[in-house]
């Protein structure tokens, strides 16, 4: 059947010409189903929401959108091939099972890697460049592995880890590669017509199985260019492996940027970027833009990200975007986290309460008194390990329990005195029980492998325990 090439700008134009080849795929017919290959799922979701809610205007004689797949082309290619990649009996190669076939590699024979053969670093820059190396041809790998000796070696590995797993694992690649054996069966036929939405970085693999169902189903290509070369590049070799010609029509080269729309300032620091950014931004909500429809992007997180949210909320405007604070730095992050550093330091005093102190910490619904415990675990002499937890504290306990029973019985000492030893007893025992438990449920959860669903099971409980159910967190800050 072959490619049929769609050229148009990115933008609208080329969501308006994705709407044109949906609609031209479904020839009227509202349950024609039609897939559409996008280079990312952030791509697949702003396109279906687009055609769905009828701003580009009616696919098929009215606002909505039915049979419509849309999916990246490693999706596809798991519809298609997952199946008879797991009747050979291969399961899915993850990075912990890539790196171990990499470090026995390197275990094996080190070459040039002998001096760092062992460091962290040597295996995650392994791991990545196995990834690349995949989608090379064998002629090209060879070719690689004669421009160095360094080259060699890596080359090498590569061969080595490919013919460990190769037998029972299977990777990105060969899924690609089993999807596009079965381009002529039933399941590929079920996809209907195909439309490839702006292709980036098809990989060769990629390219092979879009050519391979291009000879069986109907297949569209919308291919967008901004007419900059050094930009283009990626989509003219994408629509070369897709053997498609990469000329692009004299009538869509054009300035990348609308000169109408943009504007360049240069402004003397980072943080007077962003002040200016902001200023733009209050004078477009003051002409009409809706806050929807602002977006401020940046090069990098630090610093402007931090900057851009302290601004924006000094100016009163509600955000939308990554946080600025990661997860381990906020109270349920430092509470999971610092709970499951005890161990490591044998439950260190100071460990233990560096822990209590980074949120509200609940004892039996009630709030815990760290600060009171603190001074308790001080009078016991606490210094690490569970048996000093233990035993210290129960003989604190005790030694303020008998103070409580002789000061209640002698008329001459104020009530206060035995008040207070009792109230001090109390706390021994409440803290001995408390960090006993903490301490042997960690022992019993380290104990033996458990599955992720266990592991996350026990958080989840412990954060509870810890920090109180969806209620008790209503009045924390809306970040919290």
């Amino acid at each position: 059947m072959g490619v049929e090439v769609v050229w148009t700008g990115y933008g609208r134009a080329a969501a308006l010409a994705l709407r044109d080849a949906v609609a031209a795929a479904k020839g009227g017919e509202p349950l024609a189903p039609v897939t559409v290959v996008v280079p990312s799922n952030h791509v697949g979701v702003a396109a279906r929401r687009l055609l769905a809610g009828g701003a580009l205007g009616p696919v098929t004689g009215g606002i909505g959108l039915a049979a419509v797949t849309f999916v990246t082309t490693y999706r596809l290619a798991e519809l298609l091939g997952a199946g008879a990649l797991a009747a050979q009996g291969k399961r899915p190669v993850s990075t912990p099972v890539l790196a171990a076939a990499l470090r026995a590699e390197l275990a094996e024979e080190p070459g040039l890697f002998g001096p760092v053969a062992e460091h962290p670093a040597t295996e995650s820059a392994l791991v990545a460049t196995y990834r690349e190396l995949r989608d090379l041809s064998p002629a090209a790998l060879g070719a690689l592995a004669r421009s160095s000796a360094r080259a060699g070696e890596v080359v090498r590995l590569h061969r080595g880890a490919r013919g460990r797993l190769e037998s029972a694992w299977s990777d990105e690649e060969d899924l690609l590669l089993a999807a596009a054996a079965l381009a002529d069966s039933a399941a590929a036929r079920e996809l209907g017509a195909l439309v490839v939405h702006l292709p980036q970085r098809l990989s060769l693999h990629g390219a092979r199985l879009l050519v391979a169902l291009a000879d069986h189903v109907p297949t569209t290509v919308i291919a967008a260019r901004c007419g900059v070369a050094e930009a283009d590049g990626e989509v003219a070799e994408s629509l070369r492996r897709l053997g498609v010609a990469a000329d692009l029509p004299s009538d869509l080269l054009a300035l990348p940027v609308d000169p109408e729309r943009t504007a360049v300032v240069t402004a003397s620091d980072s943080d007077e970027e962003v002040r200016t950014a902001v200023r733009s931004i209050v004078d477009a909500v003051r002409t009409g833009t809706r806050l929807d429809r602002i977006a401020v992007l940046h090069a990098s997180p630090e610093p402007y990200a931090r900057l851009a949210h302290e601004q924006l909320h000094a100016a009163g405007m509600a955000t939308n975007g990554a946080a600025v604070v990661p997860l381990a730095a906020r109270t349920a992050g430092r509470a999971l986290l610092d709970l499951l550093a005890l161990p490591e330091g044998g439950f260190r005093r100071q460990d233990v309460f560096t822990w209590l102190s980074a949120g509200p910490v609940l004892l039996d619904g009630r709030w815990a008194p760290v600060t009171a415990w603190e001074r308790v675990s001080r009078e016991a002499a606490i210094v690490s390990g569970r048996h000093q937890w233990d035993v210290h504290l129960a003989r604190l306990a005790d030694q303020q329990r008998h103070r409580a029973e002789e000061a209640a019985a002698d008329p001459d000492q104020p009530d206060w005195v035995a008040e207070q030893a009792a109230t001090l007893a109390a706390r021994a025992t409440d803290l001995r029980r408390f960090l006993l438990r903490v301490i042997d449920d960690l022992d019993a959860a380290a104990a033996g492998p458990r599955g992720w669903r266990e592991h996350a099971t026990w958080a989840q409980r412990w954060l509870a325990d810890l920090l109180g159910g969806a209620t008790t967190r209503g009045l924390w800050p809306i970040d919290e």
